[in-house]
């Protein structure tokens, strides 16, 4: 596969072949000088076609080549996220479901944006009966009492709760999912 700078650029590229070397770079937070070593590699692997439009100006188009390495990249991307989306998806039924068998009914989960929704969507699906599930933005809105707090936010819980349980490992977001390596 395409190194990530590489990738990058190729993507840029994609979406904006009339663009200058320096447009580039800016748009891909690289320097002119880098843009210009990884537009020459991307020109010899027969992944880019560059066409002089003027002495200064030139247009970037993707080869069919170049094509198919960013669907295929782009497509092993999309599998990665999926398996990572259905690892988190195993995570919150497993804690779950092992603190409601250890008793617990009462749930506060901090958590925002779309793991907010993935937390809700898993939820609902799974059948915790008498469970109460609370949703919090951040730590302050969960009441003092709280006796389990699930926390799905990349800020670490404060002091004072009694107990509180990861549902996401934001350092770690690197999971083997059915016994494979992440891609």
């Amino acid at each position: 596969g395409l190194p990530p700078k590489e990738f990058m650029l190729i993507q840029e590229i994609a979406r904006r072949p009339e663009t200058s070397q320096r447009t580039l770079s800016e748009n891909t937070g690289m320097s002119v000088g880098m843009t210009n070593l990884l537009i020459r590699r991307l020109t010899r692997k027969g992944l880019i076609k560059v066409n002089q439009l003027g002495w200064k100006h030139a247009q970037y188009v993707l080869t069919l080549q170049g094509v198919l390495e960013l669907a295929l990249k782009s497509y092993n991307y999309t599998v990665y996220t999926m398996r990572i989306l259905a690892q988190l998806r195993d995570n919150i039924v497993a804690a779950l479901r092992r603190e409601h068998d250890a008793g617990e009914r009462d749930f506060a989960i901090v958590a925002q944006d779309e793991i907010r929704d993935l937390i809700d969507d898993t939820v609902r699906g799974m059948a915790l009966a008498g469970a109460r599930v609370t949703y919090y933005e951040d730590y302050q809105g969960v009441p003092p009492g709280a006796r389990l707090v699930l926390t799905a936010v990349p800020i670490p819980p404060p002091p004072a709760f009694r107990r509180t349980l990861k549902l996401v490992d934001f350092e770690n977001l690197d999971f083997r999912v059915a016994g494979r390596p992440a891609a």
